[in-house]
């Protein structure tokens, strides 16, 4: 492992790329802590852009390219319910399309249907107006992203779907909490 880690940060630009992980990782633990789709959505924004810069610098291009589309999925999604266009089916649609799209452009080997796969996955819960519903279709998501950082060797990927999915997890039984709490305070 030890021998990896050298390897890894020998080469300046993938040391860059998984110094510049670290910034959607420690972002990624708020981003299904919020109650508040707009807020899941500001943070979600940002760190899918960041995460396309470090999968490009990688040379990961699927990675990249999912998450070059999830940041501009996520700008249009958060219009939807404010904006009539963006409350559209077909505007989900076509970003599923786009996803597919550039996972079959930027094809590399088998795993490149994982982060596919979960960002389809991602889309239909971010499609959905409940941080709930939101939080239920991103379980999977993350867990086909935590399976691909393992294999391309993003050590920020690993550690940030960890995170993510211990936040997903706090977020759930917070939730849970709250319903079982009286209202009569």
């Amino acid at each position: 492992m030890l021998d990896w880690l050298v390897a890894e940060f020998s080469d300046p630009r993938n040391a860059v790329a998984q110094c510049i992980g670290f910034i959607p990782l420690i972002l990624s633990f708020f981003t299904f802590l919020s109650a508040k789709r707009r807020r899941i959505f500001a943070v979600k924004t940002a760190t899918d852009m960041l995460w396309a810069l470090h999968f490009f610098l990688l040379g990961e291009y699927v990675g990249g390219a999912i998450n070059a589309v999830n940041t501009v999925r996520n700008v249009v999604f958060s219009q939807k319910g404010k904006k009539k266009w963006a409350s559209h089916t077909a505007v989900f649609v076509l970003f599923c399309i786009l996803i597919a799209a550039a996972a079959l452009i930027r094809w590399k080997d088998w795993y490149s249907i994982l982060p596919m796969l979960g960002s389809l996955l991602a889309a239909t819960g971010f499609w959905c107006s409940s941080p709930r519903n939101i939080r239920k279709f991103n379980l999977p998501a993350l867990s086909l992203w935590l399976i691909y950082g393992i294999i391309v060797g993003s050590i920020s990927t690993v550690l940030c779907n960890l995170l993510s999915l211990t936040s997903l997890f706090i977020a759930e039984i917070k939730d849970r909490k709250d319903k079982k709490a009286p209202d009569n305070l």
